[in-house]
């Protein structure tokens, strides 16, 4: 039972201080280790107030072992489930009276609680974590293209309605992030279009986004040439953009499209339908593919391997150093407490 397990680890926990607290007076007074008149003092109090802490927990948990615990258990159940309701129930007034937090962080989360499904329950704190990664990750959304992100999430929630079950009921979380990235793809690969056509540094016909291999994402931080494929190809994207807002916004689709690729990855069986909604839906309105054809595949595996026989991978940058700038900061208010304390005995 929650409740007594709690105590015993109150009353636990308290005996242990009292334990502390005395085996240092006893080295106080044997001279081992001698403390401040302050450090005693405060260690004699200590004692005083675990042991009131010690006795009431002992008269609770003898009061709760007497009763019915059968009886407990189901009250203590039931005060849960009524508090688990209420907090849900109230969730949005709460966080629409959120104080410590900002217009801007409020109404983002507000957002990602409209769009969470009903059965799925986060703290309150994780949907402002959600809201704010949201934020930070994603491209803003104008007004005038609500309608064609409302099209593409109808449209990609009609692909993988009715597939959900206890296992796999998370990925519901994705609803709302999936469209984002398949509209921001979608209107960047339009503007580099657009852009390469005026620019006469590209003479050549815009050809598409080139296709990337689902082994970089499968064996991503397994392999370093699963990372170099990607990297390179990644390199080849960005290469089309010309503008720095381009690279920028690219950089951050990235993020979120690799993101979301190896979530669905690490899912396994359980999420293929989901990641073949995805891949279908990218490349319709994206035009982003993944390679199929077998000798295609093999012809780059072979390129990737050259490309990391190639590679360095023993090189660090100019400035590398194995004590990092916080790392010595780390170490400096270590010592800085160390020495403290010596001072104070």
């Amino acid at each position: 039972m929650k409740t007594i397990e709690d105590l015993e680890k109150k009353i636990k926990l308290s005996e242990s201080r009292i334990e502390l607290a005395r085996k240092q007076l006893q080295e106080n007074e044997s001279g081992e280790n001698k403390l401040s008149i302050m450090v005693k003092g405060s260690t004699e109090l200590c004692i005083e107030r675990n042991r009131f802490l010690l006795n009431k927990y002992r008269q609770k948990l003898r009061r709760f072992k007497a009763q019915d615990l059968t009886l407990l258990e189901e009250n203590e159940r039931t005060k849960e489930d009524i508090r688990q309701k209420n907090y849900f129930k109230y969730q949005t007034q709460r966080i629409k009276h959120t104080q410590e937090k900002s217009e801007n962080e409020i109404a983002d989360a507000l957002c990602i609680l409209e769009d969470i499904p009903e059965d799925i329950q986060l703290e309150d704190i994780n949907i402002f974590d959600l809201a704010h990664k949201s934020r930070e990750l994603h491209l803003e959304i104008h007004s005038n293209l609500d309608d064609e992100l409302l099209e593409i999430k109808n449209e990609f929630l009609g692909l993988v309605d009715g597939n959900f079950n206890e296992v796999n009921n998370e990925l519901k979380l994705l609803n709302y992030r999936i469209p984002i990235i398949i509209l921001q793809l979608r209107i960047l690969l339009k503007n580099i279009k657009e852009n390469l056509e005026e620019s006469k540094l590209h003479k050549q016909k815009f050809s598409g986004l080139p296709k990337f291999e689902d082994w970089w994402i499968h064996e991503l931080w397994v392999s370093h040439q699963a990372y170099m494929g990607l990297f390179r190809w990644k390199v080849i994207v960005l290469g089309l953009c010309i503008s720095t807002e381009q690279k920028r916004a690219f950089e951050i689709i990235f993020k979120n499209w690799i993101l979301v690729k190896k979530m669905l990855n690490v899912k396994g069986g359980f999420a293929y339908f989901y990641n073949y909604a995805f891949d279908e839906m990218i490349y319709k309105y994206a035009e982003l593919e993944d390679e199929h054809d077998e000798s295609n595949l093999n012809a780059m595996q072979s390129i990737v391997k050259k490309l990391t026989k190639n590679e360095d991978f023993n090189t660090v940058c100019d400035d590398h150093n194995i004590i990092t700038p916080y790392m010595q900061f780390k170490m400096e208010k270590a010592n800085l407490s160390s020495s403290n304390k010596g001072n104070i005995s």
